[in-house]
């Protein structure tokens, strides 16, 4: 393991200084190390070497190839992303902080053989999406799911303002309606929509599209208490 690690940090040592043909004989034995690990020997050394380090890169890099690996979906703990460059996929990891270590990697099957024949190099470079758990498309699904009941305007107010700022503007009379319509005071509300609230999503997702026009329009629930008018939908 500390060998493979050795390499891959000449290998990247070697590139930074332009010195690609030797890195390209390093890298020849690195593709010799790698061969012998498991998938799950793989994922543990890249992510103790740090999932955002060079080295990781390279040690991911060269497993693939070793297993014939080209087309792969790297799974990460908030992210997975599908690639035709490996190395690229850890390059774009690196400018992503909420995606978590790496959890495997996996050949990407084409559905369709001919459609992999007519990809140009500009279709296919990555593609990813977030899991749930990811902190950024929590606030995104938190925000949608606010906006279809108070608007637009409101939500994008307090991702604009202080606290303090967002409860004044918003004022006494319309914190009680919106109380009314998502079952969170006006404070909570504007913590809700900075930071995501997974809570709040899970309510909110299971009323009817029909029903929440109903409640926009009306600024309230049908039942008079908050949290058991939630569950009503």
């Amino acid at each position: 393991m500390e060998e493979i690690v050795h390499i891959s940090g000449l290998i990247h040592a070697h590139v930074s200084f332009g010195q690609f043909g030797t890195a390209k004989i390093i890298y020849k034995e690195l593709l010799f190390y790698v061969e012998e690990l498991s998938h799950d020997d793989m994922v543990s050394l890249i992510n103790k070497v740090g999932v955002t380090d060079h080295r990781a890169g390279w040690i991911g890099k060269a497993w693939c190839e070793s297993h014939h690996i080209k087309h792969a979906t790297l799974e990460f703990h908030t992210a997975s992303c599908t690639v035709d460059s490996i190395g690229q996929a850890f390059e774009y990891r690196r400018g992503k902080k909420t995606w978590g270590d790496l959890v495997g990697i996996t050949e990407y099957q084409w559905q369709d053989p001919a459609t992999l024949r007519q990809i140009t190099e500009d279709i296919l470079r990555i593609n990813f999406s977030l899991k749930e758990n990811n902190p950024i498309r929590l606030k995104q699904t938190t925000r949608n799911e606010v906006k279809l009941l108070i608007g637009s305007k409101l939500v994008n107010s307090a991702m604009a303002s202080k606290k303090g700022e967002f409860v004044s503007e918003v004022g006494p009379y319309e914190a009680a309606r919106i109380q009314r319509v998502t079952g969170l005071p006006i404070g909570q509300l504007w913590s809700a929509i900075k930071k995501g609230d997974q809570n709040l999503v899970d309510r909110l997702s299971l009323i009817p599209n029909s029903k929440r026009e109903q409640m926009r329009k009306r600024g309230m629930f049908v039942a008079p208490h908050y949290e058991p008018q939630l569950t009503l939908f």
